[in-house]
């Protein structure tokens, strides 16, 4: 844990934080859509994303669910939606042009048109962010199929020490 202030200052990092989480996993159903255009299976080409300098904590952790398709929520959607507007608001407040966040909150209302195809889409939208995967897929012509290999999350190592 880090130490940013008290109150604002601390509600403005978890916005930050999130508008970053945004981005990042919009980019990574993008790449892992175009890898797998290419014939390239989502477990090889996240688990080579993990194993280089672009990995991190949050791909490994992010990796079961994309190459399982397992959406268990997370973080919503609307949760999503929600912090990217308030951080794009913060940008224009203080003057901070932010055109990444911006597409990505424009790619995040296009799920939310997606959902719409789905027999449940309240329901569908209640599941993880991560299901923008699906519609990047979708927008791309790729139909997702779970490859069915379990993929650790890292926190196993968390919970066995618990």
């Amino acid at each position: 844990m880090a130490y940013v202030g008290e109150g604002e200052l601390a509600r403005f990092c978890k916005i930050a934080h999130n508008v970053f989480l945004g981005v990042v996993t919009q980019n990574l159903a993008e790449i892992t859509v175009l890898a797998e255009k290419a014939g390239v299976p989502r477990k090889a080409f996240l688990d080579f994303i993990n194993n280089s300098v672009m990995g991190s904590i949050f791909t490994r952790y992010k990796t079961n669910a994309l190459v399982n398709l397992d959406w268990t929520t997370t973080f919503t959607p609307e949760l999503l939606r929600k912090d990217l507007d308030l951080g794009l608001a913060a940008g224009r407040k203080l003057d901070v042009t932010m055109p990444v966040t911006a597409t990505t909150r424009e790619q995040l209302q296009a799920h939310f048109g997606m959902a719409q195809l789905k027999d449940d889409p309240e329901g569908y939208l209640a599941k993880d962010f991560a299901a923008i995967l699906e519609t990047v897929a979708q927008h791309s012509g790729l139909d997702l199929v779970s490859e069915e290999t379990p993929y650790p999350t890292g926190l196993e190592v968390q919970e066995a020490a618990e």
